[in-house]
């Protein structure tokens, strides 16, 4: 997980959002409980893209899919930075 790959994840408007979905609620979410007006495939590639960047942890159980935010890595990682990522958002 290295800076660059994590700036550049969050800098799509989209997967900010799921980012920003998934820090408003504490522990994991199914996919099917982000809401968001885009095709099941365009949302599978977002949350690929936070995967592969460190910021998001995938969990199967049987046919359904989990995801949750890595916020306590990230901060170990990165202190501060997802915070101000989000207060930026809001303005």
């Amino acid at each position: 997980m290295g800076l660059v790959t994590v700036l550049s994840a969050l800098a799509e408007p989209t997967r900010l959002r799921i980012v920003c979905m998934l820090a408003e609620r504490e522990g994991e979410r199914a996919w099917k409980d982000i809401d968001l007006p885009i095709a099941q495939s365009t949302l599978s590639h977002h949350l690929k893209i936070l995967r592969n960047a460190g910021l998001l942890l995938n969990r199967t159980e049987g046919t359904r899919c989990f995801v949750s935010l890595r916020d306590q890595e990230l901060e170990s990682r990165f202190p501060g930075l997802l915070e101000t990522v989000l207060n930026c958002r809001d303005r």
